[in-house]
């Protein structure tokens, strides 16, 4: 097979027998038979792949698969696919005497659930019995009108779970930064225990006695929920068995995260007491938002709905009738149940995965994991995540994952956890993923002691490479996630991509941890589509780190981080294009074309060290949250550690403020200003700190010097020069 130190192994889904060769003529069935033959030869090593494979576990590599290449069969004309999910072959589906509703006997399957329901040829998604029902809960919602939900305020919800002060223990390491006034984020500290009990490893900053930010307590969340027929009409059908498999699905109040809740339910009392959940984000409320129930077979009666009774072993199934007389015209059903297709981990730091190739291929049919997997606080940032992807990195060197088109995964679709250096994600489509599209997340030298100040032990990823991408409809069950998202990262490059459509934010930096990374060249649009807050940008920095990065020996400080040539537009509900919220940073925005959102630049929280420069801003102010300015600074700064706005092009929606700051530290250092209005009166009034131009140049001489307010004329200028500065 091949040459002598080049070996070819074919994995046929359709032909294949694992008892043959695994040559071209003779190949595997599965991947893990020819995974097992790989390890028997040295020298080059590649895995061809033909078909529809569906996995019963996830491809388990290890150090002994370093330079191995999988990939489709370059003689194929399609993509192979690799699913996560079991097809639902020769199953029988009988009426039920519900209009609609169609049963069918699974037990041979060996399911302990059905996470989903999968229509393979539809491409689909089906809907977990529910209510409110909802059309497509899967098309983002717009102004939060997308997804039916019962209202924040109709339910009461039962008081969160109080906890005693030696319930929780804490970690402070003092002073380890000082570059923002009034000693902003200038300590490390977390909290363990209490409230955080509903996390694994429990620990977070927000269950800290001391955290700092906007909207900042410890973390709490509620312990139940009263139902009541008024907003749940079938209340009445329910019995003591309905809500055994119920989830409450409920937004953090603020849309900032959701939860999802397991519990008991008191059908005299109508509550339901949690038993499980919340541990979803990273930022609580004593109360819930706007919340819909799911599971209940009672409220199996929308087209596209399902129910599997975990005890009976049937799935139920409310047709579509518009589209399908009985089950089988819906095609091939797929049930997710692996949370991983690729589990990719070498045994530690110094014995990785080096060289591994994963592309031309296709990745669907994962399972979801907001309730089923451990979830923690990966840093300061409003995060909670879960270490699980359909590919899953650990202990990895130079892994390179490219032109994969990983579709309808119901997690994470890549996740570089813990060690990883110079991992390559290129010219892949990430689409319609339940989770995040790409997380990177590190570890430190401890998980609740003082060793969670430290990355010394370099267990982190650094260096990633993220280009050429296309990521859209992201975030579909857990709401706090992105297109991209890292903590504990370092020096990564993310440049030339393609985000769009997702219900937060769509690049976020949970954390300040090392910096040295780039954002560059990207298209980013339509982020913020459920919930409001952030925009195609976000970071926070409320945790110090000690790492490597700028000091081989350690330091706290952290390299800057470049924001540049970038084409974001703030829509739906952003609030800026790039938002460096709370404690952020060392932050170099430049030559970037910024469109829409509420404000330019923005620091707030003890923020510092953030320049703008030479930047377009189209139309600051005409976002959701109002009007704005071109930048704001909302906090005090220290001497050194300035704000810088500077040569940057602003379009001003309204007039007032073209920028504000807190002038009761170090001026932010500003000057070479293009300001444009839409009426000649807003010339006259456009200023800074509530003080016309003009006027406040004149008494605070080499503040803002070269800044000009002028009448914007013709809105083809802007397009020309923002053309002439993304070289398109």
């Amino acid at each position: 097979i091949g040459g002598k130190d080049s070996h070819t192994f074919y994995v046929d889904a359709a032909s294949g027998d694992d008892s043959a060769k695994g040559g071209k003529d003779d190949p595997f069935l599965t991947l893990e038979a020819a995974v097992t033959a790989s390890r028997e030869v040295e020298g080059d090593k590649t895995i061809l792949l033909r078909g529809m494979l569906h996995l019963h576990q996830a491809i388990s590599l290890s150090e002994k698969d370093s330079g191995l290449r999988i990939s489709t069969d370059p003689d194929e004309d399609t993509m192979a696919t690799l699913s996560g999910g079991t097809s639902l072959e020769g199953i029988v589906w009988e009426k039920t005497e519900e209009p609609n509703i169609f049963a069918a006997d699974l037990s041979s399957f060996g399911f302990d659930d059905v996470p989903g329901l999968h229509f393979a040829d539809l491409g689909e998604r089906g809907m977990v019995a529910r209510f409110p029902n909802t059309l497509d809960p899967f098309k983002m919602n717009e102004a939060f009108g997308g997804d039916q939900r019962i209202e924040q305020g109709l339910a009461t919800w039962l008081p969160p779970k109080s906890y005693k002060e030696d319930d929780y223990s804490y970690v402070v390491v003092p002073g380890v930064r000082n570059d923002a006034p009034d000693a902003w984020f200038a300590d490390y500290v977390h909290g363990v225990g209490g409230s955080c009990a509903v996390y694994d490893p429990p620990v977070s900053y927000w269950c800290s006695n001391a955290t700092q930010g906007g909207g900042a307590f410890q973390f709490l969340i509620p312990s139940g929920v009263v139902l009541d027929e008024s907003f749940l009409p079938n209340l009445p059908k329910y019995n003591e068995k309905s809500l055994e498999q119920a989830v409450v699905n409920a937004w953090r109040p603020a849309r900032w995260e959701n939860w999802m809740f397991e519990g008991d339910f008191d059908l005299e009392k109508k509550t339901i007491v949690f038993t499980k959940g919340g541990f979803q984000g990273a930022r609580g409320e004593k109360e819930g938002g706007d919340w819909f129930i799911e599971n209940v077979f009672e409220e199996l009666d929308a087209a596209n709905e399902f129910f599997y009774n975990r005890s009976s072993k049937v799935l139920y199934l409310y047709l579509n009738s518009t589209m399908a007389s009985s089950p089988e015209d819906y095609g091939k059903l797929v049930v997710p149940q692996e949370e991983s297709v690729f589990n990719v981990q070498g045994t530690s730091k110094n014995n990785p995965v080096v060289g591994l190739t994963i592309e031309n291929m296709k990745i669907t049919g994962t399972r979801h994991t907001y309730l089923t997997a451990p979830h923690t606080v990966p840093s300061g940032g409003d995060w909670a995540l879960e270490r699980r992807g359909a590919i899953f990195l650990e202990n990895t060197e130079q892994t390179l994952v490219q032109n994969v088109k990983v579709n309808t995964v119901d997690g994470h679709a890549l996740m570089i956890s813990g060690y990883n250096r110079n991992t390559t994600v290129r010219g892949n489509e990430f689409a319609w993923v339940g989770g995040s599209a790409i997380a990177s997340w590190g570890r430190t030298d401890g998980e609740t002691d003082e060793g969670a100040f430290s990355g010394m032990g370099g267990t982190f990823p650094r260096f990633n490479l993220v280009e050429n991408n296309i990521v859209r409809e992201v975030g579909h069950f857990e709401k706090q996630n992105s297109f991209y998202v890292q903590a504990k990262t370092a020096q990564s490059t993310i440049r030339n991509n393609v985000f769009f459509n997702g219900p937060r934010a769509g690049v976020n930096y949970n954390d300040g941890f090392g910096g040295g990374d780039v954002l560059e060249g990207n298209l980013i649009f339509n982020t913020c589509r459920e919930s409001g807050d952030h925009g195609p940008f976000n970071s926070w920095d409320r945790q110090p780190f000690l790492t490597p990065i700028v000091d081989p020996e350690g330091s706290t400080e952290m390299e800057w981080r470049i924001i540049k040539g970038n084409f974001m537009i703030g829509n739906y509900q952003s609030q800026e294009t790039v938002d460096n919220d709370d404690g952020s940073g060392y932050y170099l925005t430049e030559e970037n074309f910024l469109v829409y959102s509420s404000n330019g630049l923005k620091s707030d929280f003890g923020g510092h060290d953030n320049h703008h420069i030479s930047n377009i801003y189209a139309y600051v102010g005409s976002g959701t949250w109002g009007s704005g300015t071109c930048f704001g600074d909302i906090t005090a700064q220290l001497e050194g550690h300035e704000d810088l706005y500077q040569d940057n092009l602003c379009v001003l929606s309204e007039g007032g403020d073209y920028g504000n700051f807190d002038d009761s530290g170090a001026i932010p250092k500003m000057g070479g200003n293009d300001v444009y209005v839409l009426s000649s009166d807003s010339v006259k009034t456009t200023g800074v700190n509530g003080v016309p131009l003009a006027e406040f140049q004149e008494k605070n001489p080499g503040v803002d010097d070269g800044s000009e307010v002028s009448v914007l004329e013709d809105w083809q200028m802007i397009i020309d020069k923002a053309k002439a500065l993304l070289e398109i």
